[in-house]
């Protein structure tokens, strides 16, 4: 993939993963979620939510991703959720994440592997030498329609001159999904359980999601 090249909204992205949304802990996402200053005084709480998706296509070519989004937050009288943590596997997402949406991707390595036979996905995440996520996932019981629909939600990031607007839209097959094992640094990445993680989430497996042109508000 060319990293000298601008890869503009909308994007189509498909692949798999998987969703674990939770009540967050308002007290430890205010200190351990990696905020800033601005997001921590906008910060509601509520709602929380990791992500752990292997985007098979997307704009630019296939790549896997870590994400934590730790509830929602406050702008203008609105509530929005927002990333604060996130890690991808692929250079030219990270520039054209924070070009396009505000997305304040980093760079890891990951290992994702499907174990036959027992519906397990063992992924870890690292950067240099040190793995700082390694959890072992199940899959169980049957698939079942699932739409953003359902979590209309919008995210708002902050960029060097304004603030992004995304409105995410997509769809695919669930599969309950539960935690089996998981080690964390959290230097590195949020603790889910201290973070008020249940150990249910959801298997997503195919999905398809449009992240769009995003809407624009100027700093006051």
């Amino acid at each position: 993939m060319d990293n000298s090249k601008h890869y503009p909204p909308p994007w189509i992205l498909k692949g798999n993963g998987f969703i674990f949304a939770f009540l967050g802990n308002k007290k430890y996402n205010l200190t351990n979620s990696f905020m800033t200053e601005e997001s921590t005084s906008a910060f509601e709480g509520g709602l929380a939510a990791c992500m752990l998706i292997n985007y098979e296509s997307s704009n630019v070519g296939p790549y896997y991703e870590l994400l934590y989004i730790p509830g929602s937050f406050t702008y203008k009288n609105k509530s929005y959720k927002r990333i604060t943590k996130i890690y991808v596997s692929s250079e030219t997402s990270i520039g054209e994440g924070i070009r396009n949406w505000a997305i304040p991707k980093e760079k890891a390595d990951f290992i994702w592997e499907e174990i036959p036979d027992s519906d397990t996905t063992l992924i870890k995440v690292s950067k240099g030498k040190e793995t700082f996520l390694s959890v072992s996932l199940k899959k169980h019981f049957f698939h079942f329609p699932i739409t953003t629909a359902l979590l209309p939600y919008k995210l708002l990031q902050k960029s060097e001159d304004c603030y992004l607007e995304t409105q995410l839209k997509g769809f695919g097959k669930g599969k309950l999904a539960t935690i089996q094992k998981i080690e964390t640094n959290e230097t590195h990445f949020p603790d889910l359980f201290k973070a008020g993680c249940l150990k249910y989430g959801l298997s997503i497996n195919p999905f398809e999601i449009e992240f769009p042109i995003p809407g624009r508000y100027d700093f006051e």
